[in-house]
């Protein structure tokens, strides 16, 4: 097969059309076409395309997960499945999954980490970030391990925890009835991702003051 013509693309200047015996056969980033060196006039052998094509795919999946990690991190499930979203091959995927994790862009360790302070801040519960990293691929060992990395930073017990998270609710609390304040109090916490015996231990701390409140 002979390269009969190489043509940018008006709309995408990153990117030239490929004629291949006076037919438009695929395109190419100008990086990739770059490396490749290829001319006009040059013969290729189906090798040779196939091997260019698969740079091109590789580059395309390459750039899109380094997109999404743009905006933040990532486990290696999400750019997994983001990946597949746009319908490139599962052995491409891999490849790109496997050299960004060699260049520490993926690291589910470091992101499960990141990920249980940033919710822990958030005055979210254990169970709920155990649910979240589960779903994100991270397995359960390194998601308990980062769990109790970060856990002291925040406070020292759950229980702690779920105090702060109604805090600066208690004004709003302590003007309802009893049964309304422990309904809604409870309601909030297991959303928040508490455990039901820290929900119940953090009513039990409010309605012991809760004189005290509604004075």
């Amino acid at each position: 097969m002979k390269i009969t013509k190489i043509e940018k693309q008006k709309r995408q200047q990153d990117l030239y059309s490929l004629f291949l015996d006076g037919k438009y056969a695929f395109r190419l980033h100008r990086d990739v076409l770059s490396d490749l060196k290829w001319k006009v006039g040059q013969e290729v052998d189906r090798q040779e395309v196939e091997r260019a094509t698969r740079r091109e795919q590789i580059k395309e999946a390459r750039d899109y997960a380094f997109l999404l990690l743009s905006y933040r991190a990532r486990s290696c499930k999400e750019i997994t499945e983001r990946l597949l979203r746009r319908k490139h091959e599962r052995e491409i995927i891999q490849e790109v999954v496997e050299e960004l994790k060699r260049l520490h862009y993926l690291d589910d360790r470091a992101f499960a980490i990141e990920w249980a302070e940033m919710r822990l801040r958030g005055k979210r519960g254990k169970r709920l970030i155990r649910q979240e990293l589960l779903k994100k691929g991270i397995e359960k060992e390194i998601i308990n391990d980062s769990i109790d990395e970060v856990f002291n930073k925040v406070a020292s017990t759950e229980d702690e925890l779920a105090w702060q998270a109604i805090e600066r609710k208690i004004p709003r609390y302590q003007k309802l009835e009893k049964s309304k304040a422990y309904r809604r109090i409870k309601d909030f916490l297991i959303r928040r991702g508490f455990s039901l015996e820290t929900t119940e231990n953090t009513l039990d701390k409010f309605f012991q003051n809760y004189k005290k409140y509604s004075e």
